[in-house]
């Protein structure tokens, strides 16, 4: 696996809720002759199944998607973005299946390998959560997007204060939008919206719609949710 955080695929969508969802430019099956669906049917089914994912039509993402999956049913990315639709549906088991089905087909699938950890922490298994990510992060040291993933997992449990330190410990900001929203977290945590949103705006001016990824699991972290008042 590449050890630096991965390139865009060839037609992605944002993260829902911690899950990395990623079309990928694989090589289609010839026409399916049962039904005489085709290659453009598979595409026009993954493009259906996403918009309707996007626009929280779980039920209709799942059924838009069944073409692409009897046409590419060993297709990482498709078997991805069902696990994707499922775990919005809070099926968990099934979507953890799917991550796998896709890891069988095509090992070291980062966007798999990502949302089985996801999974972890949407169901609030923090430590199997912290371990998973830090053994990933054995296997891809440079991948800001893991480190991250793994500061917003420390913050929110309030462990392992050295590893938190020496996450985005420079001063000096990466080539992602990671550096900015880690800091971001920091404000966070420390109660200072105001210092967050500083570094929020700048990292929307710099990366613009390359922060979404960062966004959508700073949002999922529980980190940006109000202070409870004090009894």
């Amino acid at each position: 696996m590449r050890a630096s955080l991965p390139k865009h695929f060839r037609c992605a969508f944002p993260l829902f809720y911690g899950i990395w969802l990623a079309v990928s430019a694989l090589p289609f099956p010839p026409v399916h002759a049962a039904t005489g669906e085709n290659a453009l049917d598979a595409e026009a089914s993954v493009q259906a199944s996403s918009t309707a994912l996007a626009k929280k039509r779980y039920p209709k993402a799942l059924e838009a998607l069944a073409p692409a999956l009897r046409l590419r049913p060993s297709d990482p990315s498709v078997l991805n973005l069902k696990g994707a639709i499922l775990t919005k549906m809070k099926d968990y088991s099934g979507a953890e299946v799917c991550f796998e089905e896709a890891l069988k087909t095509s090992p070291g699938y980062f966007p798999a390998l990502y949302n089985i950890g996801a999974l972890l922490a949407l169901q609030e298994k923090w430590d199997p959560a912290i371990t998973y990510y830090r053994n990933l992060l054995i296997d891809n040291p440079n991948n800001e997007l893991l480190q991250y993933k793994l500061l917003l997992l420390l913050l929110r449990t309030d462990s392992d204060p050295a590893l938190k330190a020496k996450l985005f410990a420079s001063d000096t900001p990466s080539n992602t939008p990671a550096w900015y929203y880690a800091s971001a977290a920091r404000a966070y945590k420390k109660g200072d919206k105001a210092e967050a949103a500083r570094y929020l705006d700048v990292a929307g001016s710099v990366y613009r719609d390359k922060t979404e990824i960062f966004q959508e699991e700073l949002e999922e972290s529980g980190l940006t949710a109000p202070t409870p008042p004090k009894k």
